[in-house]
């Protein structure tokens, strides 16, 4: 069964994308899609600062 977060007022939260979270997301796919280890582990640790940053 799948949860829903809500905010402080009960409203649904994460109803949108974060288009960068999406772009750090794609990056690292075609990364290891492609095999670039180090690339890939690039894109992880940006979407770490990413999300303490922004979310």
């Amino acid at each position: 069964m799948p949860i829903q977060a809500s905010g402080p007022q009960g409203e649904a939260v994460g109803a949108t994308r974060c288009e960068q979270c999406r772009e750090i997301k794609q990056k690292r796919y075609e990364a290891v899609r492609q095999g670039d280890r180090r690339r890939a582990e690039a894109m992880a640790a940006a979407m770490g600062r990413h999300q303490r940053a922004a979310h």
